[in-house]
């Protein structure tokens, strides 16, 4: 289903060249039945490493999808469930081979045209942020494998480092989805983007909105996938997106909505 909130914010796009598009990866350019890519690696490994991300999953997921919760709590419980995610992940994560190897079976997929979406953006010159609280380093060669990792592209996400033999990464940085704000932009981007008109913002949870500035709300048109617990949370995206995508629509969708 298509839910079109804010027809006057369509307008602003006649303009296709002169926007930005700032995208969510998981389960936004990927599939809503996609596994998130904080999970890639400990199905991979399997034994602890999953064992532990699975109980770490099961009590955190329902409630970044609770919108009952009071916002300062909420970025609070995000914040601890990014540490506990990426503190298991150094434990087990002991050569980025790994990353390579975990994908090859992985149930990581695009959506249905969103292939075609990064390459018109490509094609248009149009500059597109890939946001990202999960792991850059496998996000970043998943793109590659799909063949769309474009030069037009800046991805900002959780990167580990590998160096002697060991894994790095700094907790106290880490980029969860409460914090996923436009300030995590290099502000040399930034410079360039903020001549831009407008904005073009995709996300598949509310929270994804605070990718761009509140100043920058009334250039940005913001499409949201709704996948999970649609008739719970519908009216809630309905009142923060301009345009809401139900029932694994996808980027042809997108596509098409720009269109006309």
């Amino acid at each position: 289903m298509i839910y079109i909130n804010n027809k006057e914010k369509l307008e602003q796009f006649k303009k296709k060249n002169n926007f930005f598009s700032i995208i969510d990866f998981d389960r936004t350019i990927t599939t809503g039945a996609s596994e998130a890519s904080l999970g890639i690696i400990p199905k991979f490994l399997g034994g602890r490493c999953l064992e532990e991300r699975l109980k770490t999953y099961n009590h955190y997921r329902p409630l970044e999808l609770d919108y009952t919760i009071e916002k300062e709590e909420k970025r609070k419980i995000m914040r601890e469930w990014a540490t506990k995610t990426f503190t298991i992940l150094s434990k087990y994560l002991t050569s980025e081979k790994i990353i390579d190897d975990s994908l090859q079976n992985a149930n990581l997929h695009l959506r249905n045209g969103a292939k075609e979406f990064l390459q018109s953006l490509y094609e248009k010159n149009i500059p597109l942020i890939i946001m990202s609280a999960g792991v850059g380093n496998l996000i970043k060669r998943f793109l590659e494998k799909e063949g769309v990792l474009y030069d037009n592209i800046n991805l900002i996400s959780n990167f580990f480092e590998f160096k002697d033999n060991k894994t790095y990464i700094n907790t106290e940085k880490l980029m969860a989805s409460s914090n996923k704000d436009y300030s995590k932009i290099p502000e040399d981007i930034r410079k360039i983007l903020d001549k831009k008109e407008n904005i073009l913002l995709c996300g598949d949870i509310v929270e994804d909105i605070r990718m761009i500035d509140t100043k920058q709300r009334d250039k940005t048109l913001t499409i949201g996938f709704l996948d999970h617990n649609i008739e719970k949370n519908l009216d809630i995206y309905n009142n923060n997106f301009d345009i809401v995508l139900t029932d694994n629509e996808d980027f042809n969708t997108v596509m098409e909505i720009l269109r006309r």
